[in-house]
């Protein structure tokens, strides 16, 4: 990932305390999330005199070149120059602490993989593991990955709650490990929809919490087909399992792996 900062500079007077400025702002920064150009969900802002500058993380270099745009990000910018906004992008230099971008030329398979503190995007090359960009693929039916983005929201929150919560724990595990739960229906109906686009195969991770033990874990077949699905050697020490007619992949329950 690389860190960038945004600057935006005010070509007309206006009020400091002025809330639009930053609605004008957080839109676009939002829209470029939703196009896989920017990650997270925050992004520190800091404003002196008619300068505004934020900064972010993107996916790579280049995120923010103009031909990545989605039909939204062309709007928000518009409006940022409507109102009287210049916009430039610097990019300062990778971050030191985040994971790099696939740079894979052909990959083989994707997969769609997130965890609670996950800032980049959900999906992953199935040969180096990395992130890959999401503005690389073929926009979703929302004209950029806002699907996407949102299913990465719902499933970080059940994340977060099976690892820190006891209340709703079961509720949480249950969303991210069964097959037909609400969480994994759409994400397997994400994957179907960027398998088609992409013409690769598109797994799906389902997470594994709790077993009965490791010998009985080893005996598990896929939820879907019911076929064998344990493999010799897991996939980048994770994935001890693959079934590639359902295109999912999981894991030996942690506790007791």
């Amino acid at each position: 990932m690389y860190v960038n900062q945004i600057t935006f500079t005010r070509t007309r007077p206006c009020k400091p305390d002025d809330e639009a400025v930053t609605d004008t702002i957080q839109w676009l920064l939002g829209v470029w999330r939703n196009n896989g150009q920017v990650c997270g969900r925050e992004w520190p802002m800091l404003g002196h005199a008619d300068v505004v500058t934020a900064t972010v993380l993107t996916p790579e270099a280049q995120s923010l070149d103009a031909g990545f745009h989605s039909q939204y990000a062309r709007e928000a910018l518009a409006r940022c120059e409507a109102e009287g906004w210049l916009v430039a992008c610097d990019v300062l230099g990778k971050d030191v602490d985040a994971m790099a971008t696939c740079s894979c030329k052909t990959p083989s398979a994707w997969l769609l993989f997130t965890t609670y503190e996950s800032i980049g995007t959900p999906v992953r090359c199935m040969d180096c593991f990395k992130p890959s960009a999401l503005y690389r693929f073929e926009a979703m039916a929302s004209g950029d990955f806002y699907e996407l983005m949102s299913w990465q929201t719902e499933y970080q929150c059940f994340d977060t709650l099976q690892m820190t919560c006891t209340v709703l724990e079961k509720e949480a595990t249950r969303e991210l490990s069964k097959l037909g739960s609400s969480l994994t229906k759409k994400g397997l109906a994400h994957c179907k929809t960027l398998a088609a686009s992409s013409q690769k195969p598109f797994y799906y991770y389902l997470y594994r919490g709790h077993g009965r033990s490791h010998q009985a874990e080893m005996k598990r077949r896929c939820p879907g087909c019911g076929d064998a699905w344990a493999l010799e050697t897991p996939i980048h020490s994770i994935f001890d399992f693959k079934c590639d007619r359902c295109c999912l992949v999981s894991n030996i329950a942690f506790d007791v792996k």
